[in-house]
């Protein structure tokens, strides 16, 4: 008898879903690494990060609109105007308070503290979803925070607006997925995502002309790649979820810090804090837990907006 396309897939099967997964979120973590890069480098040379949310938001518009133009009208029906408002309002808090960390703090601060968004998740999943927790989790999530409270040390740079921008982007970010979790319900991810990449390029544009630099060549193709490599970024994690296992793909997901260590190490020299790893590890350690119990009680937290951000 054939196999019908719900029955479980074979161990080899499996396997061959979970490598092709995995290479898609490699590609993700090297794309994400390579917009912070770029976003830190442009912010040296003075440009605003208004400016660059606009470009990598506006790629994200482009890249989405073809298909969205190919629904026709579903592509753009919203039946909870208010939520989808609102999502996109928490989605562009995010990108301001993220693009500010990654400009202001070392590349591998930044990516630790935005990995904080997964403990968010869970709060607000309680309260704004009314789901239930068992206690292992909250004892987790306040394991992650301690580790989050580490990286905040008087001595290191995270103890800054730019760190307190972090986490505030980890919150907003984290609004963001679980107003999707509950949208997804009457809308389809496409319009989601068309909504939240137009949303967030129109409020941009007007902070981004109050302090607009006008690129040269060079730098304008380096604005252009970056908003190419945030929407390959995005793209990449969707294909891994897409393909593999949820907990597998959450744990590749972290290599996206030591690519952040390699990055700031060799790209801006900077040194990697032993107090920064230790509470990095210690976020890295509690969000996996979560994950691997979400993944066990058959709830993934992966809604299509978790993927990397910016």
């Amino acid at each position: 008898m054939a196999k019908t396309e719900d029955a479980p897939l074979g161990h080899d099967a499996r396997l061959a879903r979970n490598a092709e997964g995995a290479v898609w979120m490699l590609g993700s973590a090297a794309c994400f690494t390579a917009m912070a890069v770029l976003l830190k480098f442009l912010v040296q040379k003075d440009y605003p990060e208004s400016q660059m949310i606009f470009f990598r938001c506006a790629a994200g518009f482009a890249a989405i609109l073809p298909f969205a133009l190919s629904q026709g009208r579903a592509a753009w029906a919203v039946k909870r105007p208010g939520q989808v408002f609102l999502r996109c309002f928490w989605s562009t808090l995010g990108f301001f308070a993220s693009f500010y960390a990654f400009a202001h703090l070392p590349v591998a601060d930044a990516q630790a503290i935005s990995f904080s968004r997964v403990l968010f998740v869970t709060i607000f999943a309680v309260w704004l979803l009314k789901e239930r927790v068992a206690w292992r989790r909250w004892t987790a999530v306040g394991v992650g925070f301690a580790g989050v409270l580490m990286m905040f040390r008087p001595e290191g740079g995270a103890f800054s607006v730019a760190g307190a921008a972090g986490v505030l982007g980890a919150l907003m970010f984290a609004l963001a997925i679980v107003t999707v979790k509950d949208l997804t319900r009457d809308h389809s991810t496409l319009t989601l995502v068309v909504y939240s990449n137009a949303f967030t390029s129109l409020a941009g544009l007007p902070f981004a002309f109050l302090a607009w630099k006008s690129p040269n060549l060079p730098d304008f193709a380096l604005l252009m790649a970056m908003g190419v490599a945030g929407v390959g970024a995005q793209s990449c994690y969707t294909r891994a979820l897409a393909s593999g296992d949820a907990s597998l793909m959450g744990l590749v997901d972290y290599t996206r810090l030591p690519l952040a260590i390699a990055a700031g190490f060799f790209v801006f020299h900077e040194q990697p804090n032993p107090t920064m790893l230790m509470g990095a590890g210690i976020i890295i350690a509690s969000t996996l837990y979560i994950t691997w119990r979400e993944t066990k009680l058959q709830r993934p937290l992966n809604a299509p907006d978790k993927a990397p951000l910016p």
